[in-house]
């Protein structure tokens, strides 16, 4: 039987983590959950060594042996998949990044070739493997790097929000395998999902840098312990209605968005209208091609074949960037394309007289509005979290005051009171703008939206108004859509 522990005594870095003492097991698998910004994907990177500590340590014993990381590498032992597996991709193909870690363990190049087809399939990558990472979406690059580094057997796995791009159909693919190798490998999700939280072993939270131990995942029905670390509430997933969604303010009767058999290599085929105001749901398995459909809005794609009007003009090469000044897009890894040194300039990336003192007034009351506190208003967007980045993200979409708003997957990573921010800013936007807004997740958009899109296979194959999604239930769950 496995019997390697990672025992964390007094961590300690910067003002982040303060004194984090805990010990992690092969065989089990425990969750950590806390609010953006009370430490835990600096915790995640302290135990794999990303990060340096300034005080404290992590050790490795086996059988009550103490093993040094120098006989036993730190990264042969414990693998980390992060929030941003477009960073932790190396192999120039599916295949390659897969069998990478095999070949330089030594494995025979005919096995790892038997192995790498197996991972694909396992992972819903089967047929991919030939292209390039790059090409994949954010949820299939996850279950990508997971399956990877898995196959490596490591003793520890840490996952920070490694399953939240993922739809139902997929995470389920990945928890079936974390699940089978939980004797093997100790495990530590971060999270801020319960429903996940509620497959783990043991518990723990933290805020402001300090960890508890608070036992079993039966303490999430403590609706205090709840609101004190931002753990947002669990839906009975059968008794989820359509709630009324207020008036819009303004009619939605003139075509915005207009795709006449507009066709975007392999990837999408769209022949659809979207009118001024309204809000249209996105959803469907990663990899079907929404985030292609919210790129082409804004150019990133412009059709092979048939046309895309935008404000009644055709989208070419010439008109780009007067339409990009009425269109924001949030992407699902707003990190990745910060350019400000700080949240502020990052918000306020243009504005002319942002130091004028009524100016900065006016901005810094949009900033505490959306979310951003005082004491990141003027830290970089990138030793922020994922969370508080896609706060900073949003911020700065809205300040441009768009016609059109495309949101990817904008919830992800965040806590309760993150999410009830961007829900309350939905709720001020309707009918103001026009909303395209992809999601997993029923639940985030059904308040909120006129219409469902269900994309598959880069096709719109379901478009119903929202109010009739029921009807249609069972398309949904085959889809991996989460009824949560």
């Amino acid at each position: 039987m496995p019997s390697k522990v990672l025992q964390v005594k007094g961590l300690a870095y910067r003002d982040i983590i303060k004194n984090v003492t805990f010990d992690l097991h092969q065989g089990e698998i425990v969750a950590l959950m806390g609010e953006n910004g009370s430490g835990k994907s600096t915790l995640a990177k302290l135990l794999t060594g990303l990060l340096q500590s300034g005080s404290g340590t992590v050790q490795l014993f086996e059988n009550g042996t103490l093993y040094s990381w120098e006989t036993h590498p730190r990264w042969q032992e414990i693998a980390f998949v992060g929030q941003h597996p477009r960073r932790q991709t190396i192999g120039a193909s599916v295949a390659e990044e897969l069998g990478f870690g095999l070949l330089n363990q030594g494995f025979k190049v005919r096995d790892v070739r038997t192995k790498v087809k197996e991972l694909a399939s396992l992972v819903g990558l089967e047929g991919k493997e030939n292209q390039s990472p790059s090409t994949l979406s954010g949820g299939e690059r996850q279950r990508l790097v997971t399956a990877a580094l898995l196959a490596l057997k490591p003793a520890f796995l840490i996952l920070d929000e490694a399953l939240t791009m993922l739809d139902q159909k997929a995470q389920d693919k990945i928890l079936a395998l974390l699940l089978k190798e939980k004797a093997n490998i100790g495990q530590l999700w971060v999270t801020h999902d319960p429903e996940l939280a509620r497959l783990a072993d043991r518990l723990l939270l933290i805020k402001n840098g300090f960890l508890i131990e608070a036992g079993g995942p039966e303490v999430l029905e403590d609706q205090e312990l709840r609101s004190n670390y931002g753990i947002r509430l669990s839906l009975n997933k059968n008794n989820l209605e359509r709630k009324k969604k207020k008036e819009s303010t303004k009619a939605a009767k003139q075509p915005v968005l207009e795709w006449e058999a507009a066709v975007y290599g392999t990837r999408l085929s769209l022949d659809k209208v979207i009118k001024v105001g309204e809000f249209i749901a996105i959803m469907g398995p990663s990899g079907a091609g929404k985030s292609t459909l919210l790129e082409s809005v804004i150019g990133l794609n412009l059709p092979s074949e048939g046309v895309f009007k935008t404000f009644g003009e055709i989208l070419t090469q010439s008109n780009l960037a007067q339409v990009r000044k009425r269109n924001r897009l949030v992407l699902q890894e707003p990190g990745e394309y910060f350019i400000g040194h700080t949240v502020y300039d990052e918000v306020f990336y243009g504005q002319k007289n942002k130091k004028n003192q009524k100016i900065k007034e006016a901005n810094l009351s949009f900033l505490f509005k959306h979310g951003i506190q005082p004491d990141q208003v003027y830290r970089a967007p990138e030793c922020l979290s994922g969370g508080e980045r896609q706060r900073v993200a949003l911020a700065a979409a809205l300040q441009t005051r768009p016609e059109i708003l495309l949101l990817d997957e904008p919830m992800l990573g965040l806590d309760g009171p993150g999410r009830e921010l961007i829900k309350k800013s939905l709720n001020d936007m309707l009918g103001r703008l026009t909303i395209l807004y992809v999601t997993h997740d029923i639940e985030e958009v059904l308040e909120y939206a006129d219409r469902l899109w269900l994309v598959e296979n880069g096709q719109v194959t379901l478009d119903c108004p929202a109010e009739s999604w029921n009807d249609y239930r069972h398309c949904w769950l085959e889809a991996g859509v989460r009824i949560s």
